[in-house]
């Protein structure tokens, strides 16, 4: 329900600051997106060839038909089908088309089972959670969950772009509904109050002191250069992308514009965009890029630099060195950030311990036009939570923000 965040907030406006923000933006499921910018993809490789002689094709338009393309392909499932165990807890077909059958008309059928792989996982991971929460004897007051329900409402309608609409229309809109997020509110106040238990003032104390230049709102405006080496194996072709972004490296040396060598080598999305970033704090990207990032002058270009996506040459055209602040005076972002980590740990050692079986029977995946064009998809369609080639990290499955202005779903509650 992180898509919510900007409409309960009244902001209604996506904050995308060169790829860092939220990819979806307001009003997008995270997983719908990625599976829509696939898609698009492959229709540009099909429109590529236009073949007059395909089925597919309409001659009027010069474009693919995707009712075409995906005719015939509606499989009817069994409702009662297991389709993965946790622990010994069944998930139900029936539960995963629950929620596939809201989001499926907004995507084509070629990536429905990339939306069911990531439906499926997130439903694992709201298993996981309510077993730990039932484990700990968590029990949260139904009032609580919608006093906060009623706190959305109030904000829905102080945003122009909702102020007509009901929370339960937005949350149909979006595939959602008021019972998942009263669920997705239990789940995150029950964590929310474990953590109060568990963390202590003093642990609270010594995350401000080691993230210290975050809570400063210390930043810089970088670009870079990015060649990706993730996939490579052979020794011999690793070694060419390190001497390629050496021989790019002195081509700067000379004179050469940024730009144009942004839009001639840079591997990045953010290729697109003059290989701009946008301004970062130090937690938005992998140790090794910002240590070299947070120590540049303004204006100033890098050596080339390795991390574990490729290699990288940063630009840096703005900096903020922030301001001295004490541990009261951002005691609720500190509490909210170090709340955030830690779930995202529970999560990770529930699912790591977690006997967890798939069982599932993917939809069909689109043949034939689209033949060819999947190769090399993860078991979650490549949308892995976090992983972008600067190696930003954000919460997944709807713990991040369900929050209303002035609150979060990690201390909101004091």
């Amino acid at each position: 329900f992180s898509f919510l965040l900007p409409l309960i907030t009244g902001c209604g406006k996506s904050d995308d600051k060169g790829g860092h923000a939220s990819p979806s933006g307001p009003g997008k499921m995270d997983f719908e997106q990625q599976a829509l910018k696939m898609e698009a993809g492959d229709l540009a490789k099909l429109n590529k060839t236009k073949d007059p002689h395909s089925d597919a094709y309409s001659k009027s338009e010069g474009k693919y038909d995707l009712a075409k393309i995906h005719e015939g392909l509606d499989i009817k499932h069994d409702p009662n089908e297991v389709v993965a165990v946790v622990n010994g807890e069944n998930i139900l077909r029936l539960e995963l088309d629950r929620i596939v059958d809201k989001v499926k008309d907004k995507v084509s059928k070629s990536r429905l089972h990339l939306i069911e792989n990531q439906i499926l996982k997130d439903l694992i991971t709201q298993v996981l959670l309510k077993q730990f929460i039932k484990n700990e004897g968590i029990t949260v007051d139904p009032a609580r969950i919608e006093g906060e329900i009623t706190i959305y409402r109030e904000n829905l309608k102080k945003n122009p772009e909702t102020k007509d609409k009901t929370l339960e229309t937005v949350l149909e809109e979006e595939g959602g509904s008021i019972e998942e997020l009263r669920i997705a509110l239990d789940i995150s106040f029950s964590i929310d109050d474990y953590l109060n238990k568990t963390v202590t003032e003093d642990e609270l104390k010594e995350f401000f002191n080691d993230n210290l230049s975050d809570f400063r709102g210390e930043t810089v405006t970088v670009s870079h250069i990015f060649l990706d080496t993730r996939n490579l194996k052979d020794e011999a072709k690793l070694k060419e992308i390190k001497e390629k972004i050496q021989n790019i490296k002195e081509e700067l040396d000379k004179g050469s514009d940024f730009v144009e060598l942004v839009d001639k080598y840079s591997e990045c999305p953010s290729a697109k965009n003059s290989g701009q970033l946008g301004t970062i704090t130090r937690k938005e990207m992998v140790k090794s890029f910002t240590d070299v990032a947070f120590n540049m002058d303004v204006n100033t270009i890098s050596e080339p630099i390795k991390t574990e996506y490729g290699y990288h040459i940063l630009k840096i055209t703005d900096k903020q060195e922030g301001k001295d602040v004490t541990f009261e005076e951002v005691r609720d972002k500190v509490k909210t950030t170090h709340y955030n980590g830690k779930t995202i740990e529970l999560i990770g050692n529930l699912t790591k311990n977690a006997n967890t079986e798939i069982l599932m029977k993917p939809s069909q995946q689109v043949s034939g036009s689209h033949g060819g064009m999947h190769g090399g998809a993860s078991a979650h369609g490549g949308m892995e939570e976090g992983v972008s080639p600067h190696g930003g990290m954000s919460p997944h499955g709807g713990m991040q923000s369900v929050a209303p202005q002035g609150s979060s779903a990690h201390g909101g509650g004091e």
